[in-house]
């Protein structure tokens, strides 16, 4: 008993020391770099709910080092895939844990759900948006459909059964629809809030307007925003799916695609993508031409390996899904006067 209650005190002492507060703070790393006016803010790393102030209970915690009970990954991210961030609630599906994790960021709470009904659960969630009301809508591209959990992660209903591979989603809360891609049929199926169809855009090619293996996408201020991936370019469109431009092309140097995957925009306008291949994140004016890219292989603060989705919040505030870092990297735009 005395050894047991000796173990107790030095895990309690280990965890009191960790290296984990790191992690919490702001750093000043900027990009570029100076001279330079710095454009791009690290602001930190999230990688599970400790990190931003919630922590299991030390018994809790303690009983697992000790006695192996429970799973020391049950809170973390495995293999995060997409982002999103809606009142205070940062939601983010991570389908190398088949889960879904919210993070109440202001409230201090946490939540990871999975379950649908009966036998069934999330198998591989990709896209995930959530509405004023907390009603949370998960892509799964093996089961193929678009699932809608309540805002406690309980089941409610699911859309969709002619999906072939749903992926990305968007939300547009003031027309109230929800923008679903199929990557597999090369198009945007669009519903309303209840699941019902409303319309589709988009078909196999490389015209505008038509797609091949299209992925991820975007929704801000009445422009839908969609990676085009294996025709290696970012398509615009209006909030009825009608085409208004196109720009990137395949390559290697600064303002090609490798492997396109999340895009989003900012407050001004700056178009914001993931090439996971490059692993970094590229800058485009709204018209399409390159300003400027942050990151690099890397494990580090400035690193990303493999990087997937992005989210930009309404304080210009930039997540990014780095899958393979297995972690959430929040960074900041910086205006003009800033």
């Amino acid at each position: 008993m005395k050894n047991i209650l000796l173990a107790v005190v030095i895990v309690f002492l280990a965890q009191c020391s960790g290296p984990g507060a790191e992690l919490k703070e702001e750093a000043n790393l900027f990009y570029p770099p100076p001279p330079q006016r710095p454009r791009i803010q690290y602001i930190r790393t999230i990688a599970s709910p400790e990190d931003i102030g919630i922590t299991r209970s030390w018994f809790k915690k303690t009983m697992h080092t000790i006695f192996g009970s429970g799973s020391e990954n049950e809170d973390r991210f495995i293999r995060p895939y997409c982002v999103f961030f809606h009142n205070g609630r940062l939601y983010v599906t991570d389908p190398g844990f088949a889960s879904v994790h919210v993070m109440d960021i202001e409230g201090k709470r946490y939540l990871r759900f999975y379950h649908i009904k009966k036998d069934i659960d999330l198998i591989s969630p990709i896209g995930v948006v959530a509405d004023n009301s907390g009603r949370i809508y998960v892509s799964d591209s093996v089961l193929d459909k678009v699932f809608v959990f309540g805002r406690d992660g309980r089941f409610d209903f699911s859309f969709g059964y002619d999906f072939k591979r749903p992926t990305g989603i968007a939300i547009d809360e003031g027309r109230g629809v929800i923008y679903v891609v199929d990557t597999l049929a090369d198009k945007v199926d669009v519903f309303n809030l209840k699941g019902e169809f409303q319309f589709s855009f988009g078909k196999k090619g490389e015209g505008d307007g038509e797609f091949n293996y299209p992925t991820h996408i975007f929704f801000k201020e009445g422009r839908i925003y969609v990676t085009d991936t294996m025709n290696f370019r970012i398509q615009v469109f209006d909030g009825k799916g009608r085409f208004l431009y196109k720009f990137g092309r395949p390559g290697d140097g600064s303002g090609d695609f490798s492997k396109p995957k999340g895009v989003a925009s900012d407050k001004e306008g700056h178009i914001y993508v993931v090439d996971s291949d490059f692993d970094n994140v590229q800058i485009f004016t709204p018209e399409g031409k390159l300003l400027l890219y942050f990151g690099s292989e890397g494990k580090g603060r400035a690193g990303f390996s493999v990087p997937a989705g992005i989210f930009i919040d309404a304080d210009d505030r930039i997540y990014v899904a780095d899958s393979y870092n297995s972690r959430i990297q929040v960074y900041r735009y910086l205006r003009e006067k800033e």
